[in-house]
């Protein structure tokens, strides 16, 4: 059976640009393409559509979507300007309550959209010329005046407005605009403030008139650190938007719904297979629908793809849509469970020559290619290849959402068994009551003979919370060195240099008490008599026969006393 047979793929192999809804037949195809989740048409319902309507008083304020690149934000935009557009576009929604919410704002509304790409005009002059860009289209005449000779905007818009209700009585006019953030970034202090004052005032003049705005932003503006020197500025936009967040779950519901999407013969049959490995995981049945209906992606990849904090999450439902791609005519293996786990984005990553101009990315994928080189070429048991070069993909991943990249934080062995659906068929005839922890143990097996094969260096493990993760400035590890170094070395030089050693920490002289044999003269103060100096001489000996070293130590006074042996 082969992947293709379980799933019913419909593959994501482009980024939705918020302009390809300027026409008619593009947009309805986004409509009907886009996968709303319970907690999106929620949202949908519940924010978005009251905030747009203009037929109920309410304090209308600005819209912020807010989502990573690659998760949908500029389709959703897509989406809602559709709807505002064009009243047969409820047609194609596919939730019969969204569409029914959406009646109060179909057709209601002419909109602008644009994209803000690189350049130096402030915020007021790129949305000023695209109003009166599209105004002209639309049979509207009205020119802003210049920035200099007004004091605020609020007079221009309601002057625009009025112009445009003239000609469109009974409708809105709804400005859509993505790529905001990337553009407040480039922007120097003062430029920054007065794109945020103007931004505000927009955000205001949707109260009182029947203008509306959208924006698209990769992250929470309002909590950005870069903009933490105009908190006060942003407080007060804040205080005239709403935002939309498209959470993981919505992601997740995205792809099992649109790219994974199953019949119910396909579910049960998933099933299955699945809850033969359950018992091996700690909670994958409780999970099992999830794993269900997002099979043959680990539902973790996901949660940890958006965690990596050194890249821009981009196109993640394209890079699991490519993922996807290459195992349709693979077949599901039937001794482990067939799971694209978050491991696999590792290959991803490193390819993009793009990533290595980031130090931190650089320097985890040196260290990763260290690893693996050396588990290729040097690992004892061939056997455990393949699990150690997924485990180490895994920690190269898990180093880059940690936020710093020298932190010592990693992943324990119970995480990385089942983030990564790690197996090993060999643990199927044990016949445990608990397979779960004989499949850990083997996990742990695998990780310490990593650590054996690369001599320590660049892997750590912290033993109080027994994580393991990839330590960039470990190029060497003594203790390992130290160990393998004594493999080599038989009984007799181990006494040797256990002699030397011991030695030295007592800081004998090279000179013995008796020539020939380990007994050196020492002086100790002898406490109850407050005698100043005794003399004592040493002797260590390792007894024939035994495997421990045992200590006599002889002390020679004017009373000529002697103390047993110690072992």
């Amino acid at each position: 059976m082969k992947y293709g047979d379980l799933i019913q793929f419909d593959p994501i192999e482009s980024v939705v640009q918020l302009r390809d809804a300027d026409h008619t037949s593009a947009a309805r195809q986004l409509v009907s393409t886009y996968v709303i989740s319970d907690e999106m048409a929620d949202r949908l319902i519940s924010l978005v559509i009251p905030q747009l309507q203009f037929e109920q008083a309410m304090d209308n304020k600005g819209l912020l979507v807010v989502g990573n690149y690659g998760t949908g934000k500029s389709h959703l935009m897509s989406v809602i300007s559709t709807i505002a557009e064009d009243v047969a576009a409820l047609n194609v929604i596919d939730r019969a309550d969204v569409a029914e919410a959406a009646k109060q704002i179909a057709g209601r509304f002419k909109v602008i959209r644009t994209e803000i790409g690189a350049t130096t005009m402030s915020l007021r002059d790129i949305l000023v010329a695209e109003l009166e860009e599209n105004l002209e289209k639309f049979g509207v005449e009205y020119i802003f005046p210049e920035a200099d000779t007004i004091s605020n905007h609020k007079r221009a818009f309601e002057d625009m407005m009025g112009k445009f209700q003239e000609v469109y009585p009974n409708q809105g006019l709804l400005l859509v605009v993505d790529e905001l953030l990337d553009y407040l970034r480039t922007r120097k202090d003062q430029e920054l403030i007065l794109d945020l004052n103007f931004l505000r005032e927009i955000g205001e003049v949707c109260k009182n008139l029947n203008f509306r705005f959208i924006s698209g932003v990769q992250e929470a503006i309002f909590d950005s650190p870069r903009f933490a020197f105009v908190a006060d500025s942003i407080r007060r936009v804040k205080d005239r938007f709403e935002q939309i967040l498209i959470a993981r779950n919505d992601v997740k519901f995205v792809v099992a719904q649109r790219l994974l999407k199953k019949t119910p013969e396909q579910e049960v049959e998933i099933r299955e297979y699945l809850t033969k490995f359950a018992k091996f995981y700690t909670s994958m049945n409780e999970r099992m629908d999830e794993f269900v209906s997002l099979f043959p992606i680990h539902p973790d990849y996901i949660d940890t793809f958006e965690r990596v904090t050194v890249v821009e999450k981009r196109e993640i439902l394209k890079t699991l849509s490519m993922a996807m791609k290459r195992k349709l005519d693979e077949e599901v293996p039937s001794d482990k469970p067939g799971l694209i786990a978050y491991d696999s984005y590792w290959n991803t990553l490193r390819q993009n020559a793009s990533f290595r101009s980031i130090p931190e990315i650089r320097d985890v994928i040196e260290c990763s290619q260290v690893l693996e080189s050396r588990i290729e070429s040097a690992i004892a048991r061939p056997q455990y290849k393949e699990m150690a070069l997924r485990l180490i993909h895994a920690l190269s991943i898990h180093r880059l959402t940690t936020g710093d990249i020298y932190s010592a934080m990693g992943a324990s062995p119970e995480e990385l068994r089942d983030k990564l659906c790690l197996f090993e068929p060999m643990i199927t005839e044990l016949g445990s009551d608990e397979p779960e922890k004989d499949l850990q143990t083997h996990v742990e097996t695998v990780l310490r003979e990593i650590h054996r094969t690369v001599s320590g260096q660049f892997i750590s493990s912290n033993a109080d919370n027994r994580q393991y993760y990839l330590d960039l400035k470990k190029t060497d590890d003594f203790d390992a060195l130290i160990e393998k170094r004594s493999e080599s070395l038989d009984d007799s030089q181990l006494d040797r240099f256990y002699y030397e050693a011991l030695r030295r920490v007592m800081e004998c002289q090279d000179t013995t008490y008796v020539t020939g044999y380990k007994i050196w003269q020492h002086e100790l103060v002898w406490q109850e008599h407050r005698q100043p100096v005794v003399d004592i001489s040493f002797l260590v000996l390792l007894m024939s026969g035994q495997q421990q070293l045992h200590k006599e130590i002889f002390i020679s006074t004017s009373f000529r006393c002697m103390v047993p042996a110690l072992s």
